[in-house]
């Protein structure tokens, strides 16, 4: 495995792995296409009756099934800030960093405060990444259950 093509590609900015991510690998696509055919295999929709609006609940869940994969944080860099939904990656960006644990002001205040950077322990990773390495860090990921969500 080329590690330092993982770093570049599959590791985010903040320090979240790509191939861990449930929406990269299409888990969460899959989990709401399974949803809408449950929603009528199971008549599940006579439990929201009264309670919310089914037909706009059903679109909702559809919008999602039909959603793309996540191309990765990498990837998805917008050369206009203004058009880019992450703040975190455009400060990388514009410093021209790779991981934001190359950073002097790291962990600034963005990251700590970054409900999915805690969420997914991204902080910790990119310590573990300065301190054993990037290989190391990519061999823990693909010895570990895929991150979920809480």
């Amino acid at each position: 495995m080329n590690f330092a093509a993982e770093k570049e590609r599959y590791i985010s900015f903040c320090g979240s792995y790509c191939r861990q991510c449930e929406w990269f690998t299409g888990k969460i696509r899959d989990t709401f296409r399974l949803a809408v055919v449950m929603l009528d295999d199971y008549g599940f929709g006579r439990l929201l009756d009264g309670k919310v609006d089914k037909e706009n609940f059903r679109k909702g869940l559809e919008i999602i099934a039909n959603s793309g994969i996540c191309s990765g944080c990498k990837a998805e860099i917008a050369e206009d800030p203004a058009r880019d939904r992450c703040a975190i990656r455009q400060c990388c960006y514009r410093k021209g960093l790779s991981l934001c644990g190359d950073c002097p002001e790291f962990p600034c205040e963005q990251l700590k405060s970054n409900p999915g950077v805690i969420k997914f322990g991204c902080i910790e990773n990119l310590r573990e990444i300065a301190d054993k390495g990037v290989e190391f860090f990519v061999r823990r990921q693909w010895q570990s259950e895929p991150a979920r969500s809480s």
